[in-house]
């Protein structure tokens, strides 16, 4: 399929407070789709509980640090980010900086160059707020993530830790400079 008609079938809006329980659904399960394989299940249980909640995602849609974009494909929901303005990880030397914190497409759309339009969409936000630097956390076991941010011109900073469940997992922290 071209890239015009692609982005022709595509499009992407901010979330807001009527958008919730979609959120939290997408949210729910674009998370479980990548990484139910291999979480154990008893603290991925816990953790979309714990952050994917309608109540806790109504106090993040609230809150002006935070921004969250819904994407649809043929008007169906398939992917959801989420950028948040606050204070960089300590790699982050620019701190002219937003957070991708979250992005995430339903598996049944992975491979078709949706999220790089998500990402896209997400640099122009960054860009519009007057910020330098997008930078994110991923998953250092995490090679899709990792191969897909370096397509795209991010560089490795840094690590931070990520507590999941009984367990805790090293991020590794990526920028890019815009």
């Amino acid at each position: 399929m071209s890239d015009a008609k692609r982005e022709r079938e595509v499009s992407i809006r901010r979330a807001g407070k009527r958008d919730i329980r979609l959120l939290s659904t997408l949210a729910t399960v674009s998370f479980y789709e990548a990484y139910f394989e291999q979480d154990d299940p008893h603290d991925l249980s816990d953790y979309l509980r714990e952050n994917f909640a309608p109540e806790m995602l109504a106090g993040e849609i609230a809150s002006a640090d935070n921004r969250f974009f819904i994407m649809f494909r043929r008007g169906r929901a398939v992917g959801y980010a989420k950028l948040r303005d606050g204070e960089p990880h300590e790699s982050v030397e620019n701190k002219n900086a937003v957070e991708l914190q979250r992005i995430y497409l339903v598996e049944r759309v992975w491979g078709k160059g949706l999220g790089e339009i998500l990402l896209n969409r997400c640099i122009e936000e960054v860009k519009a707020m007057g910020r330098a630097v997008l930078w994110l956390g991923v998953w250092e076991e995490n090679e899709r993530g990792l191969s897909f941010y370096a397509k795209h011109g991010f560089e490795r900073v840094g690590t931070l830790t990520f507590p999941y469940g009984s367990s805790v997992g090293i991020n590794a922290v990526l920028q890019i400079d815009l």
